[in-house]
C-alpha cells in the first residue's frame, strides 16, 4: 500500500513538472520586433551608437486619423553608450518593451565604422541568444542616422525594401552576390579572404519623418535610399570601394548569375545587350616556375533589350559574339590589374593556388606573381520579338 502510494505522488510530481512549460514565456504585446539595426562608431571619442528599428504594431489602415496622419510603420530609437552591452541595457530609458532581435532583416554599418573595425560589430551580433547572422549586411555611404530614419515608398517597412531589393539585385543584376550575409562575412573573414558588400546611401540630404508625408509623394526619388557600389573588406576593415561598372566584372569572374544588361560599342553602335554566366572554370598551371591562372567563361546572350541594331543573319551573330568576347576578355583584365595593384584578391588566387600546389613555399609571393589568362565564349540565344526596330522615315 505504502509502495502504491509513493508511485502515485511520484507520477504526480512528474505531471506537475510538464505543466510548467510555458513558465517563461512573453506575449506579442510586451515585445518590441527589431525589423533592422544600424552601427556607428566615432573613432575619436570610441562612442558606439546603435540604432534600433522598431516595428509600430499599431500602424496600418485602420491606424488613420491620428494628429499627424498615418501613424509611422516603424520606430527608430537611437542608443548610445562605451560599449554594446552597455547600450543593451541603457535603451530600456527609453523603450517600453522587450527587445526582440530574431525578427530582424538587415544589417547597416555606417562607413566610419566599417573602416574601424568589425570583429566587435559581429560579435555583437553573433553572442545575443536570439541574435541573427543570417541577415544581410550593408554599409552606408553617408549618414546613417538618416538612412535608419528614411521612409520608403511602396514597402512600408524599410528593412522589407532593402530585402526585397537585393533579392531583384541578386537575380537581375551582376551588382550584389550572395554572400553578403553576417554569417558569410564571418566565414571569409576568417578564412583571410577579401571581399566585397553593397553599399547603400541616402538620396535626400533631410528625409520626411512623415509617413502620411512620405505616401503622398509620387516623386519615389525623394526620401528614398539607393544601393549602389560597392565596399572592399579585408581582414574585417573597409579598404576600399567598387563604383557599379567594376561590381560587374567582380561578380561576373566569381561565379555569379544574374542577368545584367550593359551597352557595348559594336561596330561603332552602341548595343544593349543581356548577359548571362552559364559556367565559368579555373585552371593552374605552371610556366617557367610562374602560375598561370586561366579563366573561362561561357556566357549566354539577349538582344531581347537591344533596340539599337538587331543583327538578322548568322554572319551579324557571330561578328557580335566575337566582339564581345574580345570586349568581356579585355575589360575583365584590365578589372584585374586594377585590383592586383591596390592589394585586392578579390579573385581568390592565393585560394586556389593554395588548393592546387598546398606544398608551395611562399603561395602569397605566387599570387602576387600569377599570370592570369581570361576567355570569354559568348553564344547569342535569346532575342527580342522584333528583327528590325522601327526608324520612321530616316
Amino acid at each position: 500500500m505504502t509502495n502504491r502510494y509513493a508511485a502515485g505522488l511520484f507520477i504526480l510530481m512528474m505531471f506537475t513538472a510538464l505543466l510548467t512549460a510555458c513558465w517563461d514565456r512573453t506575449e506579442m504585446n510586451e515585445l518590441a520586433l527589431v525589423s533592422m539595426v544600424g552601427v556607428d562608431s566615432d573613432p575619436e571619442s570610441n562612442k558606439i551608437t546603435v540604432y534600433y528599428q522598431i516595428i509600430n504594431p499599431l500602424s496600418g489602415t485602420s491606424a488613420k486619423g491620428t494628429s499627424g496622419g498615418e501613424q509611422a510603420p516603424v520606430y527608430t530609437y537611437e542608443i548610445s553608450g562605451s560599449s554594446f552591452g552597455e547600450i543593451k541595457s541603457t535603451i530600456y530609458k527609453m523603450l517600453p518593451r522587450k527587445l526582440f532581435m530574431a525578427h530582424c532583416k538587415v544589417l547597416l554599418v555606417s562607413q566610419r565604422a566599417a573602416k574601424q573595425d568589425m570583429r566587435d560589430i559581429v560579435n555583437f551580433i553573433e553572442m545575443q541568444p536570439n541574435g541573427r547572422s543570417s541577415v544581410p549586411m550593408l554599409i552606408v555611404d553617408g549618414s546613417i542616422s538618416q538612412v535608419m530614419r528614411t521612409l520608403t515608398p511602396l514597402e512600408r517597412v524599410p528593412s522589407d525594401t532593402i530585402d526585397s531589393r537585393l533579392d531583384l539585385l541578386i537575380r537581375n543584376s551582376l551588382l550584389v552576390g550572395k554572400q553578403i550575409k553576417v554569417s558569410d562575412v564571418i566565414e571569409r573573414m576568417e578564412k583571410s579572404d577579401t571581399i566585397v558588400l553593397p553599399l547603400i546611401t541616402g538620396m535626400t540630404e533631410a528625409p520626411s519623418s512623415n509617413s502620411g508625408e512620405r505616401s503622398a509623394d509620387i516623386d519615389a526619388n525623394q526620401n528614398n535610399f539607393i544601393i549602389r557600389g560597392g565596399a572592399v573588406f579585408r581582414d574585417y576593415r573597409m579598404a576600399g570601394k567598387l563604383n557599379d561598372t567594376q561590381l560587374v566584372w567582380y561578380h561576373l569572374l566569381n561565379g555569379d548569375r544574374g542577368r545584367h544588361v550593359r551597352q557595348f560599342q559594336v561596330e561603332g553602335k552602341q548595343v544593349s545587350v543581356e548577359l548571362r554566366l552559364v559556367r565559368i572554370k579555373r585552371e593552374v598551371f605552371w610556366k617557367s616556375d610562374q602560375p598561370v591562372v586561366r579563366i573561362r567563361m561561357d556566357l549566354e546572350l539577349s538582344t531581347a533589350y537591344t533596340i539599337e541594331s538587331v543583327p538578322k543573319s548568322r554572319n551579324e551573330v557571330e561578328r557580335l559574339e566575337n566582339r564581345l568576347n574580345q570586349i568581356i576578355a579585355d575589360e575583365s583584365l584590365a578589372f584585374y590589374q586594377m585590383i592586383r595593384e591596390r592589394g585586392w584578391d578579390l579573385l581568390s588566387i592565393n585560394d586556389l593556388l593554395r588548393k592546387q600546389t598546398p606544398n608551395h613555399p611562399d603561395i602569397d609571393q605566387a599570387a602576387k606573381n600569377a599570370q592570369i589568362e581570361i576567355r570569354a565564349n559568348t553564344r547569342l540565344l535569346r532575342t527580342g520579338s522584333m528583327s528590325q526596330p522601327y526608324g520612321g522615315t530616316r
